[in-house]
């Protein structure tokens, strides 16, 4: 018996949801790429992220975007999927 690894699952994609209609959007992320605006397809609108907000995932999904969660889990030492 040993201690069990912790892991920390990123996420493929994430819904945005927008702050004008309420709309929410599927969005693919990468830990590469933190998105600073989006356009909302319902409404149009283009969504930047406020000064408050590392970016728009952080800012609008209720999570934290995938880099966030990497840098995240290379302090605690937990493993990536």
């Amino acid at each position: 018996m040993g201690r069990k690894k912790s892991v920390q699952r990123i996420p493929k994609s994430v819904l945005l949801k927008c702050p004008h209609c309420l709309q929410r959007t599927k969005a693919l992320v990468d830990i590469e790429n933190c998105p600073q605006k989006f356009t909302c397809p319902k409404c149009e609108q283009e969504v930047r992220n406020p000064l408050t907000s590392c970016c728009v995932i952080c800012a609008f999904s209720g999570k934290k975007c995938p880099r966030s969660l990497y840098m995240e889990a290379k302090v605690r030492g937990l493993e990536l999927r």
